[in-house]
């Protein structure tokens, strides 16, 4: 085992300007959902999506918080990614509704358009009909939108953007986030900007703002007394995470710049060795590239992610079709499973955090070229 620093997969980059704020959050006395930089953040991020948006604790309670937007109830029927991360879905069964997984197409790996016609149209002839989608922009990288906005137009589904990773890509010049009726942002730990946790909720109007903001910050009804009506959620974020996010979103695209660079090293190195395949951009889209993705030959993968964790190099294999897994197994799916068990099988996620140095792009494609 080589003795040199761990290179992590997508590492918090944090500098003395973060540290700054969060200290002057902490001094002004407003930790709570309240403050300047709940306000300050807020401004930033509806500014730059041209929506509404709201702060949250996590990406999955906004997603939440939209499936109740929507009016999802229990028994409804949601479509929704199924090459994506559980948190995707799992918000689907807290409010007791059906998920319909819908498979990926070959160039983006999200969701494809001729999947989700062809599940919309066997569910009809079964009198089931979906009230929403849920598309994940996974790693970053923009879906089909014009075609699934126009299918979900036409068969009356609300789209719900799970831009989670996504962050600074786009889709005909808009942000990724504001395609859909709802969008989702995460900022974890390992998200291109991060909160340590946290996440946004991005509406269409001030009533729906309004109302999602009621919720989560449980419920409660205008009174001088606590009153309740409806369940509430304790959903809200906190000025100390906000006076983070605050200075983090000032340097979103150099992050993007730098995680695309990354991504293109990886990609030459890696096209005059071997055949090896990746997420394309579609036209008119640029993706932030949050995680740098590739395929390799099945004899190669588990080869080269053995040596990179050897090498103390953190790498991970792609996201689990959530057909597969255990929770998910009994609801409908509709794809290609074959393309979708490849890219689980054989794909791998490379480091990516916008603070690797050329001496640790280096010592990775090292380790890499070793197993070739």
């Amino acid at each position: 085992m080589n003795n040199f620093p761990k290179i992590y997969l997508s590492p918090p980059h944090i500098d003395h300007l973060e540290i700054e704020n969060v200290v002057k959050a902490l001094k002004s006395g407003w930790i709570s959902p309240y403050g300047s930089y709940i306000q300050e953040f807020s401004s930033k991020l509806s500014q730059y999506f041209n929506k509404k948006v709201l702060l949250t604790n996590s990406g999955t309670s906004a997603l939440h918080l939209a499936l109740k937007l929507a009016e999802i109830a229990d028994g409804d029927y949601v479509l929704c990614s199924n090459f994506t991360f559980a948190a995707t879905a799992f918000p689907i069964l807290y409010e007791k509704a059906i998920p319909v997984f819908i498979g990926s197409e070959k160039r983006t790996w999200n969701i494809s358009p001729e999947f989700l016609q062809y599940a919309i149209d066997d569910l009809r002839k079964k009198h089931i009909y979906p009230k929403a989608l849920i598309v994940a922009q996974i790693y970053g990288m923009p879906a089909e939108m014009d075609q699934i906005i126009n299918i979900c137009k036409n068969n009356n589904i609300i789209v719900i953007e799970d831009a989670a990773e996504a962050l600074g890509s786009s889709y005909h010049n808009i942000p990724v986030g504001a395609l859909g009726d709802y969008g989702i942002l995460s900022f974890n730990g390992n998200k291109i900007i991060t909160t340590s946790q946290g996440g946004t909720l991005i509406l269409p109007n001030e009533k729906k703002y309004k109302y999602a903001e009621k919720l989560a910050s449980q419920a409660k009804e205008k009174a001088d007394y606590y009153k309740h009506n409806e369940i509430g959620y304790n959903y809200a974020s906190s000025n100390i995470l906000a006076a983070l996010g605050s200075i983090q979103f000032d340097k979103l695209n150099k992050k993007v710049n730098k995680r695309r660079k990354i991504f293109n090293f990886y990609l030459t190195k890696f096209k005059d060795k071997f055949d090896v395949e990746y997420q394309m951009e579609i036209k008119n889209s640029i993706a932030n590239r949050w995680l740098s993705t590739f395929i390799f030959p099945a004899s190669l993968n588990k080869k080269i992610k053995s040596s990179l964790e050897k090498n103390n190099i953190e790498s991970r294999y792609l996201w689990n079709p959530l057909n597969k897994q255990k929770v998910f197994k009994d609801f409908p799916y509709f794809g290609n499973s074959l393309f979708e068990n490849k890219l689980f099988n054989n794909g791998l996620c490379l480091p990516s955090g916008d603070n690797l140095k050329e001496i640790d792009l280096d010592k990775i494609l090292a380790v890499i070229e070793k197993n070739i």
